[in-house]
């Protein structure tokens, strides 16, 4: 039974915030899938404009946009928890709202991106207006992630001290 707990200990399993690292890599691994579908045409809102209702039509380019926002802000995000893993940094406030920012545009991106959810029906009814609104909230979290970002990541010497390769050159 000690060598469970050894176990336990060396991966660090208590650690929330290891954990959420770990979910959100896996997240963005994840979306890029969506991301690159939606980008190239084989997701839902980009196919053939021919087959589109004319707000569908006018949807479409901000809905790629929206695929690109939130590669950005999934990025920092990462960064954000990854400092909070590595130098236990407190959360901020700014982390916190630019985190549920993140997490409303992205649930809703997914949400209107599968089809199997038939919730896009209802969401194209809305015409650019919704994708827009997304827009906005991604937008929004990617300035306040980008400042907590800035508040709390490491000096150019600290990464040079973490990772050799870095200091080799010197």
């Amino acid at each position: 039974m000690s060598s469970f707990d050894d176990l336990k200990d060396r991966l660090h399993t208590s650690d929330h915030q290891l954990w959420l690292l770990i979910g959100l890599c896996v997240a963005l691994l994840v979306t890029v899938e969506a991301v690159q579908e939606a980008v190239e045409g084989a997701w839902p809102h980009q196919r053939r404009l021919t087959r589109m209702d004319l707000s569908e039509q006018r949807a479409q380019p901000v809905w790629a946009l929206v695929a690109l926002l939130i590669m950005p802000a999934a990025l920092l995000a990462v960064f954000n928890v990854g400092m909070m893993v590595w130098k236990d940094v407190p959360r901020t406030d700014e982390m916190t709202t630019g985190g549920a920012l993140l997490g409303i545009g992205w649930v809703l991106f997914l949400l209107a991106s599968v089809d199997g959810l038939r919730m896009r029906p209802l969401i194209a009814r809305a015409g650019p207006v919704f994708p827009i609104a997304l827009v906005v909230v991604l937008a929004a979290a990617i300035a306040l992630l980008l400042s907590a970002f800035l508040d709390v990541r490491p000096s150019v010497d600290t990464l040079r001290d973490t990772i050799p390769l870095l200091s080799e050159g010197d």
